[in-house]
């Protein structure tokens, strides 16, 4: 049966998408006198492509560079910021190592272009020849944030036997009884001292609820939520992950 939910999604199926939003008291705006130097805090730009029945879907992505959410972490700037001409001795190879593969493993090649900023490195298959040094300097902390995996597998919004009761009676009603589905959006915040030691990682597991219904779109109303386009779904709820962090991050460090 879960087999087939997909195919009638696509055949009779209209869908809205509603987004992830953080709790209405993480969005203070926050400052600190910190030297917080952040590294990422980019979504992903997908790219599409068209099925044998002519529907597009999320073919391949990368990082959008021209949507940058280091703004919405205001006590924070840029790692450009902190640049300098020379190598920062305080930060050993492999702890800049260990770095470089942290954020390359989940972005993969599309993250270079954000490490080179800082970092000069030259990756091969031996690491012992690995080459990899910073280029910043008078940083109280290095965040490195990272988007969760570009593409996840929906799941049921509902896991419970009832949940799965109300898929049944979606298919059998031909959508006049919506269905909900999820897509995980996961995100990953890494933060590390003045010698790129990593003191503490964030992480945060949300979804975007799926509803489909074949005679409407619930809620497409509130423009601040539902959509009808995952992807920008998927945006708003990284950029509410984003703001959610910033105050957590905030709350605990303040006083450090």
């Amino acid at each position: 049966m879960k087999f087939l939910i997909p195919i009638f999604i696509t055949i009779l199926g209209c869908s809205s998408y509603t987004s992830y939003l953080a709790p209405d008291y993480k969005n203070n705006t926050l400052s600190s006198n910190k030297r917080i130097a952040l590294i990422g805090f980019l979504n992903y730009e997908f790219q599409m492509a068209k099925d044998r029945e002519g529907n597009f879907y999320r073919s391949s992505a990368s990082l959008n560079y021209n949507k940058s959410m280091k703004q919405l972490f205001p006590a924070g700037k840029d790692v450009s910021s902190f640049n300098s001409n020379n190598i920062n001795n305080q930060i050993s190879r492999e702890n800049c190592l260990e770095f470089v593969y942290q954020y390359l493993d989940v972005v993969k090649e599309s993250g270079k272009k954000e490490l080179i900023k800082f970092i000069e490195f030259e990756l091969t298959p031996d690491t012992s020849k690995s080459k990899c040094a910073v280029k910043s300097e008078n940083i109280d902390y290095y965040i490195l944030g990272i988007p969760g995996k570009s593409f996840n597998s929906w799941r049921n919004y509902d896991e419970s036997f009832m949940g799965y009761i109300k898929n049944i009676a979606s298919i059998l009603t031909l959508f006049i009884y919506p269905t909900h589905k999820a897509e995980p959006v996961n995100a990953f915040f890494y933060v590390y001292d003045p010698k790129l030691k990593l003191i503490e990682k964030f992480e945060y597991n949300k979804q975007v609820k799926i509803t489909t219904s074949w005679w409407f779109n619930l809620n497409l109303a509130d423009k601040d939520r539902v959509s009808q386009d995952i992807t920008a779904s998927i945006t708003k709820s990284q950029e509410n992950i984003t703001k959610e962090f910033a105050f957590d991050f905030y709350s605990k460090y303040q006083k450090k």
